[in-house]
């Protein structure tokens, strides 16, 4: 990495969460710098591709989508390399080329086939766009998603291959026009509670799959980013508000570790962390994300008004019951020595909001803590 952006990344990090409060240029500026990264790198796989295989008549489809895409206009390219179709596709193609590369593949065919895959990954981005172009919020669907999709979510969740299974579990839940509208309602009241959140919801969030049948409240993972699984086990509105908001910062942070990794691999160990709000085990990575989550869900619960007199309370004990799990993690996480420096930093800057919170809201934590115990925060599994 050039000396120029360490500088720029420094800089990204300096005093900065990346979160919907903080400053809203350095977000666009962080999408920025991973639409790039992302360009580098599958640019990076076609020329590897092109000098290993000129001349062979088979991959001219892959060439020539390849050679479309990097020449495509610069907004439009970006919406098809950040689609996480495209992403599970690339991550896949990496890995083929990788075990070529390294001599571990006996032959080039597994490669070939994945990269014979491009042309139709980009007709069915294409098709959805289309297909999907004056809703306001993204795509919403149970089983009809992407293969590709589907096959990088277990062993969070399952897709059932057969018919009468996907039609059984159909009758489970409510229907997904229903579950539509719900998460329409809630997306608007996240919109007037913090627009700054739902703008960042807008970018960082391709694709929601209900999965009332799922094992968890909401679920999220690397290896399938831009993509958010609901179950529907929320007990209100304001609960799926939670879910979306907390959900939104888990894209976040994937984000920010593909451009500047923030956890160093060679030091960070086996070690497990109890969660504060529900005493599930999570290794560091697991660790970190619900703390920055349930920061984003502390916000996002302060900002709630105007609602009716049972949800402000609803609303107020959450805000508390997180706050004091960020406030139990906080010295465990400060103590941490498996952090890069720019992970450090990061840390550093989620811990001033923590103490800050911790201040604005002294009163109440002290009113409560008396009558109230911790109870487990929604969304929580990562």
């Amino acid at each position: 990495m050039t000396t120029r952006l360490q500088s720029q990344l420094d800089e990204l990090l300096q005093y900065n969460t990346f979160l919907p409060d903080a400053t809203p240029d350095r977000f666009h500026r962080l999408l920025d710098r991973l639409s790039q990264q992302r360009y580098s790198t599958f640019a990076a796989l076609y020329a590897e591709c092109f000098q290993r295989f000129e001349g062979n008549p088979r991959l001219d489809p892959f060439f020539s989508s390849a050679v479309h895409l990097i020449l495509l206009p610069v907004t439009q390219r970006r919406l098809i390399i950040n689609d996480p179709v495209f992403q599970i596709w690339m991550a896949l193609a990496f890995q083929h080329a990788n075990a070529v590369l390294t001599e571990q593949a006996d032959n080039t065919a597994s490669l070939q086939d994945m990269l014979l895959e491009l042309p139709a990954v980009l007709q069915r981005i294409t098709q959805t766009a289309v297909d999907h172009k004056y809703s306001n919020h993204p795509p919403i669907r149970r089983f009809n998603v992407d293969p590709l999709v589907a096959a990088a979510t277990p062993p969070s969740y399952e897709f059932p291959e057969d018919e009468s299974t996907r039609k059984h579990l159909e009758r489970n839940g409510y229907s997904l026009h229903f579950f539509r509208d719900v998460v329409s309602v809630a997306l608007s009241r996240i919109a007037n509670t913090w627009p700054a959140c739902y703008e960042q919801f807008r970018h960082l969030v391709k694709l929601i799959c209900y999965l009332p049948d799922g094992t968890f409240r909401s679920c999220s993972a690397a290896r399938y980013t831009g993509v958010i699984l609901l179950s529907a086990k929320d007990h209100s509105i304001l609960e799926i508000e939670e879910s979306l908001v907390h959900e939104t910062t888990h894209q976040l942070l994937y984000s920010l570790v593909e451009v500047c990794p923030i956890i160093d691999e060679q030091r960070a160990g086996e070690r497990l962390f109890s969660l504060p709000w529900s005493g599930l085990q999570r290794d560091l990575h697991g660790y970190v994300h619900a703390f920055f989550a349930a920061l984003a869900q502390v916000k996002y619960l302060e900002r709630v008004r105007q609602r009716p007199a049972t949800e402000m309370q609803r609303a107020e004990e959450r805000m508390l019951d997180i706050l004091r799990g960020l406030i139990k993690a906080l010295p465990e996480l400060e103590a941490c020595d498996e952090f890069t420096p720019r992970g450090r930093t990061f840390m550093d800057n989620l811990a001033l909001e923590v103490h800050a919170l911790r201040s604005r809201h002294a009163g109440l934590l002290s009113q409560s803590s008396a009558t109230t115990g911790n109870k487990p925060a929604i969304g929580m599994a990562v």
